[in-house]
């Protein structure tokens, strides 16, 4: 798909099957959230996140897999997270930066440094060289544990500290929820059936514009498959239920990492151990621009640290300016 006049046309086909479909996963995915009487933080981070992430998912994996592009998979991991924070602070001046990131819970707090830790542990063994382990990585291995560790400790955290958590859902809730499950399992079809599309075409701008697989798995890509997670932050950010803002967030930006070692399956090399100097760009921006979120929270909480509240107006700039530098690098 090196033609720009068969390769830009499928991409659009293949995006706008993505967005429609993510939004309507969202929807169903914030219904059941509802129904289901977790707290909003939780539900966020284990349910919407990962409903609003099946487009990385799928599209990274589609990219090692059938495209043989590690490029495009890690330029799309990195960038989706970058995208995620730009979009977050956004929404934090939009909606009010006290309203977002105010009277966090220590749940959220450690929802925060599970993906910063995330970001730092890729980074480091992309920086390091990776090794292959049989069908997997020694960093895809560490990320896997990690993640799964970090999950529980945000769990506990939540249970330490109850806060707003709901009550249980009725049975007669649980019951109306079963055509929400339907329209839930219809957009994920949806998702899996366009994102190897996105994938290949993505990688036909490549090929045919030399723009490079990591700049395009960076930009255009990134911003597409995080247009799910930018809907629920909107969505729920009307609806002032912050928490499910922040967990939707970071909870997709820690589950997109949790996807290298997912890619690593249908990868002959480690993933991480093909990361150009673009990808530590990217990935160094990301870890940057998380950690900005934990700033914030704090700043809320300590007065020595309330200089720290500021940090949101930083990010407006700084992500178009390490788009730019990955530009640069792509080039090379």
């Amino acid at each position: 798909m090196d033609s720009l006049g068969v390769a830009v046309p499928a991409f659009l086909a293949s995006a706008l099957i993505v967005v429609l479909a993510g939004i309507a996963l969202a929807k169903y995915g914030d219904e059941l959230a509802e129904k289901t009487g977790w707290g909003a933080l939780w539900v966020g981070t284990v349910l919407v996140s990962v409903a609003t992430s099946l487009p990385e998912l799928i599209t990274n994996l589609s990219a090692v897999v059938i495209e043989d592009s590690p490029d495009l998979a890690l330029g799309n991991v990195f960038g989706a997270d970058m995208m995620n924070m730009f979009t977050i602070a956004i929404v934090a001046l939009i909606f009010g930066v006290h309203n977002l990131f105010g009277s966090q819970r220590r749940d959220t707090k450690t929802l925060v440094l599970v993906a910063v830790g995330l970001g730092i542990i890729a980074f480091v063994f992309g920086a390091t060289g990776d090794r292959a382990i049989g069908v997997t990585s020694a960093g895809g291995i560490v990320i896997a544990v990690a993640y799964f560790g970090g999950m529980k400790l945000v769990y506990d955290a939540g249970k330490s500290d109850p806060g707003d958590q709901a009550d249980d859902a009725g049975d007669g809730e649980r019951e109306s929820a079963r055509g929400a499950w339907i329209g839930f399992g219809l957009a994920s079809l949806a998702i899996i059936a366009s994102a190897p599309l996105l994938a290949a075409s993505a990688g036909g701008i490549a090929a045919a514009t030399s723009l490079g697989e990591s700049f395009v798995g960076i930009l255009a890509v990134s911003i597409v498959t995080t247009l799910p997670e930018a809907t629920v932050t909107i969505t729920a950010a009307r609806r002032k239920s912050y928490g499910l803002v922040l967990g939707n967030i970071y909870g997709s930006c820690a589950f997109n990492l949790f996807v290298i070692p997912i890619a690593d399956l249908g990868n002959s090399e480690a993933l991480l151990s093909q990361m150009e100097s673009e990808h530590f760009v990217a990935a160094g921006s990301a870890i940057v621009l998380m950690a900005f979120g934990y700033l914030m929270i704090r700043a809320y909480q300590d007065r020595l640290l309330a200089w720290g509240r500021g940090a949101v107006y930083l990010v407006p700039i700084l992500y178009p300016a390490s788009l730019a530098w990955v530009f640069v690098l792509s080039g090379d």
